[in-house]
């Protein structure tokens, strides 16, 4: 029975790069990933499979399974008011 996810060390071997690479990929965007905990990732064979093949998939952001949405620090926020500091009598 063949496995329906791998790991990165797993993908790593397969494809004769190390293991830090595969995450740079996955963290990049080039190769799809399962998020399963804060540090670890799988790879689905379909995306394997993509990936190892040539296909290019677009790039995508890896998803967070606790349902939470990364948002950019500043995004549609105004920027705020400068204010004149009163003078110092002395």
């Amino acid at each position: 029975m063949t496995k329906r996810y791998y790991s990165p060390a797993e993908v790593a071997e397969a494809l004769s790069v190390s293991t830090s690479t595969v995450l740079r990929l996955i963290h990049d965007g080039r190769l799809p990933a399962v998020r399963v905990s804060e540090r670890i990732y799988r790879i689905p064979l379909p995306a394997f499979e993509r990936f190892q093949s040539g296909a290019i998939p677009p790039r995508v952001e890896v998803a967070d399974t606790r349902g939470r949405t990364a948002r950019r620090i500043g995004a549609a926020e105004p920027m705020p008011r400068r204010r004149r500091l009163p003078a110092v009598a002395g």
